[in-house]
């Protein structure tokens, strides 16, 4: 089960990789909406709070998951590869709202991070 794990998990930061490229991409082209430097630090830390915050309570989740036996495999898997790729989703809003692609790639890194948290889902 853990080398699922882990082939999933790449999956998943390969596709939150993705996403952020193409949200980084496209912010170049779109109107920057906060552009002062108080609303960015603001933006920063609430989608890193959101991040940070939903690490725990996933994970708790993944693990009565994995105990469960009445949890098919495969939903234990997807929800595992969704959990490593949301963390992009939060980095793709982010730099969307405020152009900001290296404070970005703080909150995509939060995908490593998921990803790692993995080794406590038995």
């Amino acid at each position: 089960m853990k080398r699922d794990l882990v082939l999933v998990g790449i999956i998943g930061w390969l596709i939150g990789a993705g996403l952020y490229a193409c949200a980084s991409a496209l912010s170049t082209l779109l109107p920057i909406l906060f552009r002062d430097t108080s609303l960015v630090a603001i933006a920063f830390a609430f989608f890193l709070l959101l991040a940070l915050i939903e690490m725990p309570m996933m994970v708790f989740g993944l693990r009565q998951m994995a105990r469960s036996a009445s949890t098919p495999h495969r939903l234990l898997l997807a929800t595992f590869g969704f959990y490593v790729a949301f963390a992009s989703v939060y980095a793709s809003a982010l730099v969307l709202l405020t152009g900001q692609i290296a404070l970005g790639l703080v909150i995509a890194g939060m995908c490593l991070a998921r990803f790692g948290s993995g080794i406590w889902i038995k």
